[in-house]
């Protein structure tokens, strides 16, 4: 390795270049190739290497340079957000590491694999990706950076991302014959990735995956650098199969109590706490010990890395789905808006497709109240890529047809007789083409506190903020399928 450093060099590198755009540190030229292929990637991270650092990029997959005689990994990222606000800012996009080699991880070990060759130790350089639309690669010239960080693998995370890996080497090794146009190898590869907390792999089997950093992790990594307290440890999990475990364990005891009865136990005003935020109540008793913050499952360190995210689900007296569920993630729709773009690497797709849902499940018991709803259990529920496929990627599809296509339209609302409908406060209701419960089982609904504020402009037309929803009906399929926690 001929990339030799002190950290003294590497601070007055980086400290010389933060706050300068990169267009202003880029002195090897690499700007001007964007003048010829406005699509290239990676500019930033060649600025980073050819400008700051002064060596030329390679594909080897090994550490990329050495400070004080320690192996170091080069990863550069952008951030979106405040940067002086630092529970703001998120990773543009995941942080891919190295690549998935078959037939070469099925005879390593951890310790001495590739991939924490390249993660244990890594230099992670930040820039501010300045804009809410993708931009092409000239324009990163006016993006500015904000600083580097070299970044230690704590411990706890070793073990996880350990796990993560496993999974990986685990399949590979169980594979006869690795054949990437394997169909049933790869679905096989698809569910199995789905157990992996920290990391992910992108893109598919038949594709040659890479192994990358969860944008969930990542952001938990640029919050910390960025000012934000890493949040306490409080189990030795280090697996979903753990976390699993844990969960039931620590939820047995409430498992057939009403609201009203979990309420009195954890010294909670039921007339102060809404109902609906029952699982967010039990995650935080569970996973937080004595804490009475509503939120404070968000500051359980394990969960935010990992992108859990607790939702509740009611079931009618019947067993049967009470209402549709909407998820909390609002819809970039800057993201549709380039015809080119293929809707797999859509962040709407990437939080369906890595995220793991745990529901509080709860039964309904007719005229009685939400307060005497019955807790029944935890569920966790992932996507599979071919529910995904078949159910997602339409809807997405229709988005990008509406959005980059200028199909989007908005209208009044007519009764049966043909006139206009209008809301109490004298604004006329209307409707759009936006995908229905009706056509697919995921589908956009809108929410706003009232029509006179629609902050969501698209195509013209102003809009509710849009939320992703699933028809109750098919989600209860889906958890029907899925065990208890236990």
């Amino acid at each position: 390795m001929e990339h030799v450093f002190t950290k003294q060099e590497i601070d007055k590198r980086f400290n010389d270049a933060k706050g300068k755009t990169l267009g202003e540190i880029d002195i090897a030229g690499d700007f001007e190739r964007t003048l010829h292929n406005p699509k290239i990637t990676g500019i930033a991270g060649d600025v980073v290497e050819h400008s700051i650092l002064g060596y030329a990029s390679d594909t080897k997959q090994a550490p990329d340079i050495k400070i004080d005689g320690v192996d170091i990994e080069v990863k550069t990222t952008g951030v979106r957000g405040d940067y002086t606000k630092p529970k703001t800012l998120v990773a543009k996009e995941r942080i891919t590491i190295t690549n998935v080699s078959p037939n070469r991880i099925k005879n390593e070990t951890f310790e001495d694999s590739t991939l924490w060759d390249k993660l244990s130790r890594t230099l992670l350089a930040f820039y501010l990706y300045d804009s809410k639309t993708v931009v092409p690669a000239s324009e990163y010239a006016n993006f500015r950076f904000l600083g580097y960080e070299l970044h230690a693998v704590s411990e706890a995370d070793r073990k996880i991302i350990k796990n993560d890996w496993e999974i990986v080497r685990n399949f590979c090794a169980s594979q006869s014959v690795i054949d990437k146009k394997d169909e049933a190898q790869a679905a096989a590869y698809s569910a199995a990735k789905k157990e992996m907390m920290y990391l992910e792999t992108a893109p598919g089997w038949k594709n040659g995956p890479r192994f990358a950093i969860k944008k969930t992790y990542a952001n938990q990594i640029i919050q910390e650098y960025f000012g934000k307290q890493a949040a306490a440890m409080s189990s030795a999990v280090s697996s979903y199969a753990e976390l699993d475990a844990f969960l039931a364990r620590q939820s047995d005891k409430y498992k057939g109590m009403t609201l009203r009865e979990i309420f009195a136990s954890l010294n909670l005003d039921e007339k102060k706490a809404k109902p609906k935020q029952a699982a967010h109540l039990l995650m935080a008793k569970i996973l937080n010990g004595n804490s009475k913050n509503v939120e404070s499952d968000s500051q359980f360190d394990l969960v935010k890395k990992s992108g859990l995210v607790t939702k509740i689900f009611v079931l009618d007296q019947k067993g049967n789905k009470k209402e549709d569920c909407k998820f909390n993630y609002r819809i970039d729709f800057d993201e549709f808006d380039n015809s080119d773009k293929d809707v797999h690497d859509t962040d709407v797709y990437d939080y369906f497709s890595n995220t793991h849902f745990l529901f509080a499940i709860f039964q309904n018991h007719g005229d009685k109240g939400i307060i005497e709803n019955t807790f029944l259990g935890f569920k966790r529920l992932t996507f599979s890529d071919e529910y995904l496929e078949e159910n997602l990627v339409p809807v997405l599809s229709r988005l990008k047809e509406l959005v980059a296509g200028q199909e989007f339209k908005v209208w009044d609302k007519v009764n049966k007789f043909g006139n206009v409908v209008y809301n109490s406060n004298g604004l006329p209701r209307t409707e759009n083409n936006f995908p229905k419960s009706t056509e697919h089982p995921f589908f956009l609904r809108g929410t706003g506190s009232n029509s006179s504020n629609k902050p969501l402009k698209i195509n013209g037309y102003n809009c509710y903020q849009m939320q992703m929803w699933l028809h109750g009906n098919k989600l209860l399929e889906l958890l029907n399928e899925q065990n208890f926690l236990q």
